[in-house]
């Protein structure tokens, strides 16, 4: 008897299991016909898991090179979701501008790491709302007036001393700096270099900036990631682990601030600003605003402000070495419109056109940002002749625009004369130069990165001439990538007082 129902219960695991696996299959048949009736042409993949087995490269890398076989415009199955992928452009500035693709996909960028959600990551109205309110309490609080640049030189002055003299590593030495100037926006606090705080949470996120990518396996393949994580498989376990120690110290001071918190306080920084407006809310019956979001708002800015600006000082750095005469021809325009006795401020660069060239030149070659954040159509659109059905995840491969022969000719050489116009006279920064995207879901805090980009650079020329002994002229342009795309050598520098 007893064998009997082990025989039946085999058969009857062998008939679910064939069931499933038909299913599997059929499914995945279903999707790939929907593709190519439907959707851009693209290389196929495997059932549940896509094309993401084929990507050994850097992702956008990758997308590069599938567009040049496929087309500017294509689809792939990443994971359990069809995705779009736009490397040109023609269609890339149509669909800047398309409403239907300012959604973001349902799981956030951290999916099966952690369920919170800050603004960057959710859709429509709530999105609309926190995006709107963060524009204008930054405002309040000195984003994008006289009192922002400011604060920027006084950290500029604080920072040129630790760097002169000895043989430094610039990346190390930089982030801190930076990442004091969004810190006054956002905690209302300037650090000391050696405040325990602020170099724990600088830490965490350097760690989560090495090791993270918004178009990770999380991105496209949630339930695999909450079992991997669960099991310490891989780095995510170290990626959500540098999560959550920012976002506790971040709360850290969040709960600080709520200990003496009154709606009447003065408005200093985003905090506030963001508590100001959330009680405001509360009382009409309005939870929109609540504090996992401040959590992960606070969080994101403080990673975004510190990690783009850093990470492309860090490739101007490596391209003034790599190209001393262009130290000199910035140091030229330095001598002539401010001279060596007063400090730059942001009005200088409307006439110092080289400086502003190589600044733009190494944004575009330096594409720290190489793809953008995943979007997701809100409804079935249309980018030129492609069909982008409701839901089809869009990537904008940032880096393939900054490559693209067209608009860039020799586009792997580094030349900030390609920005100059009239015999030189002036430089001209074209539209499809987006190191921080375009549209409404562009980077809100691009005003402040140019401001730090150009005070940074003419400070530091302005003072030093810099030099380092281990060049290698085959590795300018190597990167590594994970949340930005980063110079993967760059040698210790020094910098030597003129």
């Amino acid at each position: 008897m007893f064998l009997l129902d082990y025989f039946e219960l085999t058969n009857l695991l062998i008939s679910i299991i064939t069931g499933l696996s038909f299913f599997v299959i059929f499914n995945y048949l279903v999707s790939q016909v929907n593709r190519l009736v439907r959707l851009p042409n693209g290389p196929w993949g495997y059932p549940i898991v896509g094309y993401l087995p084929f990507i050994k490269d850097d992702i956008y890398l990758v997308f590069d090179r599938l567009a040049k076989k496929y087309g500017p415009v294509f689809s792939l199955k990443l994971g359990q979701h069809d995705t779009v992928v736009i490397c040109d452009w023609e269609h890339l500035k149509v669909a800047f501008a398309d409403e239907a693709l300012l959604a973001r996909p349902h799981e956030n960028f951290y999916a099966g790491l952690i369920d919170e959600s800050s603004f960057l990551e959710i859709s429509g109205d709530p999105w609309r709302e926190h995006r709107r309110l963060s524009i204008q309490i930054l405002r309040d609080v000195g984003f994008g007036k006289s009192t922002m640049e400011t604060l920027i030189t006084r950290e500029i002055d604080q920072f040129l001393p630790t760097i002169e003299g000895e043989k430094i590593d610039f990346t190390k030495k930089i982030t801190p700096s930076v990442s004091n100037i969004i810190s006054c926006f956002l905690f209302g606090q300037n650090f000391e270099y050696s405040d325990p705080y602020k170099i724990e949470l600088d830490e965490q996120m350097e760690k989560l900036g090495q090791v993270f990518e918004f178009t990770g396996i999380q991105a496209f393949l949630p339930w695999l990631t909450r079992i991997l994580s669960y099991f310490k498989v891989a780095n995510l376990e170290q990626i959500k682990r540098a999560i959550n120690d920012s976002d506790n110290l971040v709360q850290e001071k969040i709960d600080e601030r709520m200990k003496n918190y009154s709606p009447s306080t003065e408005i200093v920084d985003y905090i506030d600003g963001y508590l100001q407006e959330k009680e405001k809310r509360k009382a009409k019956g309005d939870h929109i605003f609540n504090f996992k979001i401040l959590k992960r708002n606070v969080t994101e800015f403080f990673g975004a402000g510190s990690e783009t600006v850093a990470t492309t000082l860090s490739w101007a750095m490596n391209y003034l070495i790599h190209f001393p005469e262009y130290q000199e021809k910035i140091r030229s325009e330095i001598s002539e419109i401010i001279g060596y006795d007063r400090k730059p401020n942001y009005t200088d660069r409307n006439q110092m056109p080289f400086t502003m060239a190589f600044l733009y030149e190494t944004q575009r070659i330096g594409s720290v940002i190489a793809s953008n954040l995943l979007r997701r159509a809100s409804r079935d659109t249309k980018i030129g002749q492609y069909t982008i059905p409701k839901d089809t995840l869009v990537i904008f491969n940032l880096w393939s625009i900054h490559r693209e022969e067209k608009l860039w000719p020799d586009p792997e050489r580094f030349d900030p004369n390609r920005f100059l116009t009239d015999n030189g006279t002036k430089a001209f920064k074209p539209p499809y130069l987006v190191p921080f995207g375009a549209g409404k879901r562009n980077c809100l805090g691009e005003g402040l990165a140019n401001v730090e980009l150009f005070l940074y650079i003419v400070s530091i020329l302005q003072r030093y001439r810099i030099k380092s002994e281990k060049i290698d002229h085959n590795l300018c342009s190597e990167s590594i990538y994970a949340a930005a795309r980063r110079p993967k050598y760059l040698p210790p520098l020094k910098f030597e007082k003129l």
